[in-house]
C-alpha cells in the first residue's frame, strides 16, 4: 500500500557483491539463464512492507537502532480495495521511515481482511513485500498480463487519489515456489525523483542488500527462471571465524543471488547447522530473512549497535585470493521478525 511520499531506491552494493567479485577466484563462473522480465522496473526496491502485530513497539525499536524522522500516519482507511478477487475495505496503522532512498512501511492490520493478516497467522511479524515502480499505468497493467500468462495473479490491489491523478497498486503472491516473496507493483503520479536520502545514524544509512532464507534454492531458482527472472547462479563459500550464539559454529550454506544493476538480493539455503536460518525457518518459514548494512570498523558497531539493545547472534568471516571481511547478524527478530547484518569487507588492494 502506497503511502502518499513513497520513494525511489537505489540500493547500495552490499554481502552479495562482495561475495560476486570474491567467488571467481574459488570456482569456474557458471552460466545462467538471462532475465526476460523488464529489468528497469525491477532493477531498484522503492518500499518495504513491514507487517507487525504491535507496530509502537517495534518502531520504536527501530528508532532506538538509528531509523530517524519516523512518520506515525495512525489509521488509515481505504475503500477501494480488491482482496483475492471481493472487494474489502480496509484499514490499517502505519508509520513511514527511510532508510537510505529506501521507504519503509510499518503496518499493524487494524479491520477488514487482507494479505496482511494472512501474512501474520502464516509467518507472523516480518518483510511481506518488496515494492518496485512502474512509470504508467499502461505498464503496470502490462506486467499484470505478464505475470498472469505465467499463471501468477494479485491477491490484493487497489487505488488511491493523489495530488496529481489516482495510483494504483497490486500485490503478486509468488507463494511457496517463490521463498514466500511478494512483489508489490504500483504506478504513483506523485512519484518524487529518484535519490532522495534520509540520514539515520550509522549503519543504518544504506541498504547494501536483501535477503531470504530458502529450503530448496535450486527448486526455487527453477520457479524465478519461469517467470522470466533469470537463473540464479548458486555458489558454495567456505567461512572462517564461526560463531553461533556466543559458541564455536559449524553453520554452513549455500548462496545464491540476484545482482541486477542496483538491486542485490541474496538467497540462503542453510545445509549444516544449528544457525540462525534454521531458527528463521522454524519461526516463520520461508521468506525474507535479513537486511544488510556495510560497516567500517565491525568491533565498534557491534559495540554500539549492543549498547542499544542488538546484541550479536552469528557471525564469521571470509579469506580469499581477492579479499577479507567479516560478517556479523545482530539478534533483533524479536523486534519485527527482521535480522540486522553488518559487513565489512577488505579488498587485497587496499
Amino acid at each position: 500500500m502506497k503511502h502518499r511520499g513513497g520513494l525511489i531506491v537505489l540500493a547500495a552494493c552490499g554481502f552479495a557483491v562482495v561475495l560476486a567479485s570474491l567467488l571467481p577466484s574459488l570456482a569456474a563462473p557458471v552460466e545462467v539463464a538471462k532475465p526476460t522480465v523488464d529489468l528497469s522496473i525491477y532493477r531498484r526496491v522503492a518500499q518495504i512492507g513491514w507487517v507487525v502485530k504491535d507496530l509502537g513497539s517495534v518502531v520504536g525499536y527501530w528508532e532506538t537502532l538509528g531509523v530517524k524522522n519516523v512518520h506515525r500516519a495512525g489509521v488509515l482507511e481505504f475503500q477501494d480495495i480488491a482482496y483475492r478477487g471481493k472487494k474489502t475495505p480496509l484499514s490499517f496503522e502505519m508509520a513511514v521511515g527511510q532508510i537510505g532512498d529506501v521507504q519503509i512501511e510499518w503496518v499493524q492490520p487494524v479491520k477488514g481482511k487482507s494479505v496482511f493478516d494472512e501474512f501474520l497467522s502464516k509467518h507472523g511479524d516480518g518483510i511481506h513485500h518488496l515494492a518496485f515502480p512502474v512509470p504508467t499505468l499502461e505498464k503496470l497493467q502490462e506486467q499484470l498480463k505478464y505475470f498472469k500468462s505465467k499463471g501468477v495473479t494479485p491477491v490484493q490491489s487497489g487505488t488511491w487519489q493523489g495530488t496529481k491523478g489516482a495510483g494504483h497498486f497490486a500485490y503478486v503472491d509468488l507463494g511457496s515456489q517463490g521463498a514466500g516473496l511478494t512483489i508489490e507493483l504500483f504506478y504513483n503520479p506523485d512519484l518524487p525523483p529518484a535519490g532522495a536520502q534520509a540520514q539515520n545514524e550509522y549503519p543504518l544509512n544504506q541498504i547494501a542488500h536483501y535477503a531470504m532464507v530458502v529450503r530448496d534454492l535450486k527448486k526455487v531458482g527453477v520457479f524465478y527462471e519461469r517467470l522470466g527472472f533469470g537463473g540464479m547462479p548458486v555458489d558454495h563459500v567456505d567461512l572462517t571465524q564461526l560463531n553461533y550464539r556466543g559458541q564455536p559454529g559449524k553453520f554452513d550454506m549455500n548462496l545464491g543471488w540476484w545482482h541486477w544493476q542496483t538491486l542485490p538480493v541474496e538467497w540462503i539455503e542453510p545445509l549444516v547447522g544449528p544457525s540462525i536460518y534454521d531458527e528463521h525457518r522454524k519461526e516463520h518459514g520461508e521468506g525474507f530473512h535479513h537486511l544488510g548494512f556495510i560497516v567500517t570498523d565491525m568491533h565498534a558497531a557491534i559495540e554500539m549497535l549492543t549498547a542499544k539493545g542488538a546484541p550479536v547472534s552469528q557471525s564469521g568471516g571470509w579469506d580469499a585470493p581477492a579479499g577479507q571481511g567479516r560478517f556479523a547478524y545482530l539478534d533483533t527478530d524479536a523486534h519485527g521478525g527482521v535480522t540486522l547484518e553488518l559487513i565489512w569487507n577488505k579488498p587485497r588492494s587496499q
